[in-house]
């Protein structure tokens, strides 16, 4: 059976892969040699920032 903290840490790891695939499925890649995507050359980042603006409510 696993630990309180163990839990905490298995949810923030899963928390975690669930944001990079979430990104991924947007076109975002954070991996070194992808960190320019195919969609315009915008940086990670600048993708980031702009679907925070569309998603914005």
């Amino acid at each position: 059976m696993l630990t309180d903290d163990e839990k905490k840490r298995h949810f923030k790891q899963l928390q975690a892969k669930n944001y990079r695939a979430s990104l991924r499925l947007e076109g975002i890649h954070l991996e070194p040699e992808e960190s320019v995507s195919h969609d315009g050359g915008l940086l990670e980042v600048e993708q980031i920032n702009k679907l925070k603006g569309q998603y914005a409510r």
